[in-house]
């Protein structure tokens, strides 16, 4: 089975915020509790003993939780309750006092939801101090994610735009829900090719994972039917996951991990 470069999601059904929310931070399911960790619990060497950490389209709000880091200052286009600044990834509009000041920006699954990530990644550079990171966690639109993307019908992907147009939107930005799953494949799958249209940066991590413990996860957005396992069985479909993606990264890969470090002044425009 060959999937087409495109396919859009044709569902209008945005996600619940608040329950999943709730679904996160009241969970005992211990799949899903081991791929938030697994997901996360890697970001805390690059936080520790940080000042500003900032995380863009925060969504849910639930990483300051999982890392256990209050000072995570959470971000999104919408002002939810939990979220501390009301702030738009197309914009990134911070105050002054930020310039060359933040040591970590964080996104995690927003990226593809951004209209124009090139412009996106270029203007948190100005903000960025020399040395500071972005750590970054996307889809990664191998086979199996797009065929489960067409099954739920819930997000869209494009492997013709061109993401490293920072004067150009790839979509709509009305509609903060709409999406491109393919756009960190497209941005970091060719490593030289980014750093030549970003020389700021250096990419200093750059894989991908998850398989079936994500698929038997019970699912973050949606709600799936799972295999409860312990830990013990959790750590072997693990390294089986490690094994497949070894093998077969286009295939199987559902996430893919970039940590991005400032090695030059942010460009301006």
């Amino acid at each position: 089975m060959f999937f087409k470069k495109k396919y859009v999601s044709k569902s209008t059904k945005n996600p619940n915020i608040f329950e999943n929310r709730k679904k996160i931070l009241n969970s005992n399911n211990p799949n899903l509790i081991y791929l938030l960790n697994k997901r996360f619990r890697w970001m805390g060497k690059y936080i520790k003993n940080k000042k500003i950490i900032i995380e863009l389209g925060s969504g849910n709000g639930c990483l300051k939780r999982i890392l256990n880091k209050k000072k995570i200052l959470l971000t999104d286009i919408v002002k939810y309750p939990w979220i501390d600044k009301k702030l738009d990834m197309l914009k990134i509009n911070l105050e002054k006092k930020y310039m060359n000041k933040v040591d970590v920006f964080i996104i995690n699954h927003s990226l593809h939801h951004c209209a124009n990530p090139a412009n996106c990644l270029n203007k948190i550079s100005k903000y960025l101090k020399k040395d500071g990171v972005v750590l970054i966690n996307e889809p990664e639109t191998s086979f199996m994610l797009k065929l489960v993307q067409i099954i739920l019908d819930d997000e869209s992907w494009s492997l013709t735009d061109n993401v490293f147009k920072k004067n150009k939107n790839l979509f709509s930005p009305k509609n903060p829900w709409i999406s491109n799953t393919a756009i960190a494949q497209l941005l970091f799958k060719n490593k030289q090719k980014f750093q030549k249209n970003f020389p700021q940066y250096f990419v200093e991590k750059n894989y991908v994972s998850e398989f079936f413990i994500f698929l038997n996860s019970g699912g973050i957005n949606s709600d799936f039917f799972y295999f409860k396992f312990n830990p013990f069985f959790l750590n072997i479909i693990d390294l089986i996951d490690k094994l497949l993606i070894f093998l077969f990264p286009s295939f199987f890969a559902l996430n893919r991990t970039v940590v991005l470090r400032k090695i030059k002044k942010g460009l301006l425009n």
